[in-house]
């Protein structure tokens, strides 16, 4: 494979820097391309090869190299320099092939394929529908627009290995997607990366990826799940645990998760079904420029921002911080103030190289305040009425959400870089009651440490059990 990979490397050096950014497309390394055709079945017969947004095509021709005498590659690549280099690619491992240079969303084809692999550009779009067979699927990604496609090709039985980000797993956005997807398809095996920069390390690619494959079939009995991988495992021999489907699922929006969920969690409600919402802060800071403040004024309210949520008590105003700390009271009229009382703060963004996914920060304000965009608020009320907590039940939420306990559940139904109110609402969580018992019991003053807070939340929950 070293003229295929030299092919990759050279057109990857040539692709315009605004191109890979505009479409956030990523040309496939050697190694991780074959890990994903490792993950196809064996076969002694012929196979149809889709090689959906080809690239360079480095993943048909890897796939047929592994596949049995006598089998095709049909490559899709809109790019027509990049298509002819798939041409040469194809040319050089020897196999049948033709490169279609059309839209892969567009194109035409008919579902006769056994094996469809794809690597997909990761961009956000526009919400549009897709039809299928089994009716029409929202989507609003390229790359799950690529993936819904690339299944409708496949033929009763065949099967799909896609290099995607994680972000399907989980949110709102994708819940369309991922009841479609289970209706159609069998879950056969996921693989995740244990770094966002090991697998792409010469394309700056920021989501965290993954190898799934999938089967047009019923869903199988068990799901074979790789966590941590890295693009040097050979994944006939690597650690992998099985499990059912539904031991992965969460809630009713049906978040899907890398590991079965914790014993210790087994039986909490939600902390929906806790009697909590999760709202996000209303304040879109470039859209409200003239109504920042610097210093206060007369009748101005405190603006938290996530710089203000650095500890697990929120601060105000933060000294040195480059954002402004205040609003003046024209903030009543865009419909953005949150009312005196007690909330658990969490920012809206993390990364999987921090030390907790979800970082919670407890307010107590005396008087009207605004929270910015980027930070959710935890609250007893609803999306349309906002009622605060009590000042001890927002504080053990703040410590519930500070556990180890959560940061592993949410670092398993998450792979984006954003913490999710949908998500956070599926979180399982103790009653009202057992949070203001581990308020009591680690008082936020004392500063407590990561120790006391993991030892003290699970002494209560053996308690309740």
């Amino acid at each position: 494979m070293g003229l295929v990979a030299q092919i990759r490397d050279t057109a990857l050096a040539a692709l315009p820097a605004d191109r890979k950014t505009e479409f956030e497309q990523y040309l496939t390394p050697e190694s991780v391309a074959s890990q994903a055709v490792s993950l196809f079945t064996p076969t002694p017969f012929p196979v149809r090869i889709l090689d959906f947004g080809a690239g360079t095509g480095i993943l048909g021709a890897e796939t047929a190299i592994y596949s049995p005498s006598g089998s095709s590659v049909t490559a899709v690549e809109l790019d027509r320099q990049l298509a002819a280099l798939a041409g040469q690619t194809l040319d050089h491992v020897g196999v049948e092939h033709e490169v279609l240079c059309e839209d892969a969303l567009s194109v035409t084809l008919d579902p006769v394929f056994d094996r469809v692999i794809l690597n997909p550009p990761y961009k956000k779009i526009a919400p549009v529908s897709l039809a299928t067979e089994s009716g029409y699927v929202p989507v609003s990604n390229l790359y799950t627009a690529f993936l819904v496609c690339a299944i409708s090709a496949l033929k009763p039985g065949g099967e799909c290995v896609a290099i995607i980000p994680r972000s399907w797993m989980n949110g709102e956005y994708f819940a369309a997607f991922r009841t479609w997807l289970f209706g159609v398809c069998s879950i056969d095996v996921m693989a995740v990366y244990g770094s966002r920069q090991d697998h792409f390390r010469d394309s700056n690619v920021l989501q965290e990826i993954m190898l799934l494959k999938l089967s047009k079939r019923a869903q199988g009995s068990l799901v074979m799940v790789y966590d941590g991988i890295s693009p040097s495992d050979d994944l006939q021999t690597v650690e992998h645990v099985e499990a059912s489907l539904n031991d992965l699922l969460v809630g009713g929006s049906r978040i899907l998760r890398v590991r079965r969920q914790s014993s210790r969690l087994a039986g909490l409600p939600t902390l929906a079904e806790s009697g909590l919402w999760v709202s996000t802060g209303k304040l879109v800071w470039f859209r409200n420029r003239d109504i920042l403040l610097s210093e206060p004024e007369e009748d101005s309210l405190p603006l938290y921002w996530s710089d203000n949520t650095a500890q697990l008590e929120a601060e105000h105003p933060v000294s040195g911080s480059r954002r402004e700390q205040w609003v003046s009271n024209n903030a009543y009229e865009r419909h953005v103030v949150l009312p005196v009382g007690s909330y658990c703060l969490v920012n809206r963004f993390s990364s999987k190289e921090q030390r907790h996914r979800v970082m919670p920060s407890l307010l107590t304000s005396t008087v009207p305040f605004v929270a910015d965009n980027k930070l959710n608020y935890v609250h007893q009320g609803t999306s349309r009425n906002t009622i605060p907590l009590d000042t001890e039940l927002a504080a053990g939420l703040t410590l519930w959400l500070a556990s180890s306990l959560v940061d592993d559940w949410y670092r398993q139904v998450s792979g984006s870089t954003q913490v999710n109110a949908t998500d956070l609402r599926e979180l399982p969580t103790p009653s009202k009651k057992t949070l203001t018992r581990i308020a009591q019991k680690l008082p936020l003053n004392a500063k407590p440490s990561q120790e006391n807070i993991d030892h003290v939340i699970s002494q209560i929950l053996e308690e309740n059990s």
